[in-house]
Order: structure tokens, then sequence, then C-alpha cells
């Protein structure tokens, strides 16, 4: 059930970094990662605690602000600002050593300049509460770190996951989202809504942490995962390290009846082996329209573009039934395509005792046109690597999604796979997109710009 992530292998593009000193440093990414695990909870105690208190008064949602004006999907609440600043304090706390020594760098949705390096207060979202940072944990009834201390130590440390981090070219990137879904929490649709806390290393990746504050009553549900980045001179796979969920006790009320009303009216959860499940949002850019509908009309309906081979005894595999769900939240729609793979593979291996002769597993797909960022994937990509080894995330061209924490911007928009056929149905509608002038031109970029078929960087199973 685990990773090999050669498909996120990306050049050495980090952020230029001012070292003190000759400092050399080891960060163990299983304790970097428990810490932002229990970041991410604190987060996500406090998205609770905004919600709880929407229903009391009108005046949180009524004071919605807009990145872009009288867009929904730009939709900025106190919640995301808030959230941010008890994240970013957490991890200030647990590596502040680090992040002085330029070793370790946070790039948070909501700084105003879209970059946090420094973490200094006066770049932290200004919020409703001013006062000192501790009492921000009060006043959203968030657990204080200074009462009860960050979490290091909920996993074992290993060879694998102790990384030494000694000159330019190594650099840690911790992607914050602390509150993806902000137009589902606006509209009500509150069970889309997560805290997405991703880490990358050297552009890849690596560690991820997505916290569902609002799926149940009393707890706060995090899905997490680690893989073991592979050599930079090496052409293997990453190794995958750890996979799973923690549960916490929530500490702020929720009104769990709105919760079921919400899961109920988003449709059935039953897991059909032989349905390809696409997962994408209402979005109506023609981006996704055309992705669709190349999907739909060429790639599952057998007139595939671009004169795109496939071996006999895959064709009656590869055009399977389509189902597609609208899901809200970037994050939500790739956790939900790496728990569509797993809830599969669990049923295989309880009524499978040989799957030599199974079928191919179909699984799911995720698509999303250009509109997400780094943080928006960095966490549910290592979140769904380290629980499938054979899961691919590109961009709708089929290259590699970059986390440099310059260029923030999923440009040419995001497309997720898991699952034997769902994997070779990805590979077929990248290479088809690539020789479509009509999409190229809805992305924006020339044709001939695109990478070649035969360079697109995708894995065959």
């Amino acid at each position: 059930m685990y990773d090999k992530s050669d498909n996120m292998s990306i050049p050495d593009t980090g952020i230029d970094t001012e070292y003190e000193g000759d400092y050399v440093g080891n960060v163990d990414l299983a304790e970097l990662l428990s810490t932002c695990i229990d970041a991410c909870r604190r987060g996500c105690e406090v998205i609770r605690n905004v919600r709880h208190l929407s229903l009391q008064s009108t005046d949180i949602l009524d004071s919605v602000q807009y990145k872009i004006h009288d867009d929904p999907r730009s939709a900025l609440t106190e919640a995301d600002g808030a959230s941010q600043k008890v994240i970013i304090e957490c991890l200030n706390r647990c590596w502040e050593k680090e992040i002085d020594a330029g070793l370790i760098k946070i790039v948070g949705e909501e700084d105003e300049d879209h970059y946090s390096t420094d973490l200094e207060g006066e770049k932290s979202f200004d919020t409703a509460f001013s006062e000192d940072i501790m009492s921000h944990f009060d006043n959203y009834n968030s657990p204080r770190p200074d009462f009860e201390p960050m979490q290091r130590d909920m996993f074992e440390p290993t060879e694998a996951s102790t990384q030494s981090l000694s000159s330019k070219s190594d650099q840690v990137i911790i992607f914050i989202d602390p509150m993806d879904g902000t137009r589902e929490f606006v509209e009500g649709r509150i069970h889309n809504v997560q805290c997405l806390i991703g880490i990358t290393l050297n552009g890849m990746p690596v560690a991820g942490a997505v916290g569902m504050p609002m799926v149940h009553g009393n707890d706060i549900e995090i899905a997490y995962g680690l893989i073991s980045p592979r050599d930079k001179n090496e052409s293997s796979a990453a190794v995958p390290l750890l996979s799973g969920v923690k549960m916490f006790d929530a500490r702020n009320p929720l009104d769990f009846r709105s919760v079921k009303e919400c899961i109920s009216a988003s449709g059935s959860t039953e897991n059909d082996d032989s349905t390809l499940r696409v997962f994408s949002g209402d979005s109506k850019k023609p981006a996704l329209k055309f992705a669709m509908g190349c999907l739909e009309n060429n790639v599952l309906g057998g007139s595939e573009p671009g004169n795109i081979q496939e071996a006999d005894g895959e064709a009656s595999h590869l055009h399977p039934p389509m189902r597609r769900i609208v899901a809200g939240g970037c994050g939500n729609k790739m956790l939900s395509v790496q728990r569509h793979f797993q809830s599969l593979s669990e049923r295989r291996n309880e009524n499978d005792s040989s799957t030599s002769s199974s079928p191919p597993m179909v699984g799911a797909i995720s698509l999303a046109p250009p509109g997400s960022s780094s943080w928006d994937t960095a966490a549910p990509t290592a979140v769904l690597l380290a629980a499938d080894p054979d899961a691919r995330v590109t961009d709708l061209f089929g290259h590699a999604l970059v986390y440099d924490g310059k260029h923030l911007l999923n440009d040419c928009g995001v497309v997720v796979s898991s699952g034997c056929v769902a994997s070779k149905i990805h590979e077929k509608l990248c290479r088809g997109l690539c020789n479509e002038p009509e999409f190229c031109e809805a992305i924006g970029v020339e044709l001939n710009e695109v990478a070649p078929v035969e360079t697109i960087e995708v894995r065959s199973s």
C-alpha cells in the first residue's frame, strides 16, 4: 500500500538561503511530521471554534473577504488567518533554530507576500484578536503550546527519516493551507474543509498532514504520510515510511447533525471496483471542461487523441464506466482518490485468497483546472504517495508539480490518479491533452512549448 514517487522528482530550484556560519543540522522527518500533525490538530480547533461561533452569530460569515471580488472560490474568513497564526507559532516553537538558520522555510497561504521566512509577528494574518500569541490560542480555544507541549515523538526516528541538511541545495519547505475549502466553509459544506501542512525536501513532497476538523462530532481526524526521498543521484523510487490516521479529542463543539446531512447530501460512499471515479469541482473554467470532455469522449470513449497505442490485453480494461463526483476543496478531492484506493485494496485483501487472477483495479482520478497552489497539493500528495505505490500526481500535461517556494501556482492544473487502470488512463489523458491546440490555448501555453509526448514524466505500471 506504499509509494514509489519518482514522478515527483523536481530540479533543485530551492529558495536562496542565508546560513548562519557553518551550521549543519539534521532534521528527522518523522519528528517534523509529528509536530506538523500536532500543529494541524490545533489549527483544526480554530476552524471548529469559528464554525461554532458562526452558528451563534452571522457577523463572522457576514465579514467574509474575497481575494477576487465576489468570487466564492477566493473567500477568506477569520478562520483562515487565525488557524495559520496558531500553526506557525507551534512550528516556530519546535524548529526555531532550523528556521533561523534557513534550513526550514515556511510558506503559508495567508501571508500577504505569500512567503513567510522568518515568521515574525507582523507577517502573521491580522485576525480580530491581536493580543499576545498565547491569548490568541485562548481566544479560539486551541491548546496552548506553553501549557500542552508540542508532540515531537508520535513516531520512532529511523535512519531513513533523518535528513542531513548541510548545503544550500538541501531545502525543507513547509507549505501551509490553514483552511482548504474556504468556499465550502462559507456555504456550509463543512465536511469538505481541511487543514493542510505539507513538507517538501529539495522540491519533492515527502510528508504531509491532512486535518479534517469537521467530519466527526467530537473528534479531529488527521491523515498523514511520510516517504523517504530517493538519493539525488539515483533513479530509484522513494521508500514509504509511514501512512495512517490520528484521532484527537476535540475541544470545540460541533453540530454533528449538520455534518451528517452534508455527508449524506454528497452522495453514496459505496466502492465499485469496476467503475472509474472522477473527482472534480464545479468550476466553469474552459480547461476543466475540455479535460473532462477529452477524458469522457476520447480516452474512455475509445477514440484516443494522438494515436496512442495500447497493448492488446489492456483494451478491455481501459474503457471502464465512469462516475463523476463533484467535490469541494483540492485536498478533499485528492484524499478522496487515496481513500477510494485504500478501501478497494482492503476489500480485495479480505475477499481474494489470490490476486493473480483478479482484474486490474480501476481506482480513481481527480481533475482540477489551473487555480490551485503548492500549499493545496503538497500535503495530500505526500499522504497519497505514502499509501499507493503507483499513484501519480502531475499537471494536466503530465509534468511534475513544482515545489520551489517561489513558483507557487499550479499553472497547468492538476491530475491525480490511484489504481492500475486509473494510472494508465491518467497517462493517456495527459498525452492526449499535449496534442490538443484548443486545450493549450485554454491553459495559456503554446502547443510547441509543451514537452513532446515521449518526455512526459508519468510512469508506466
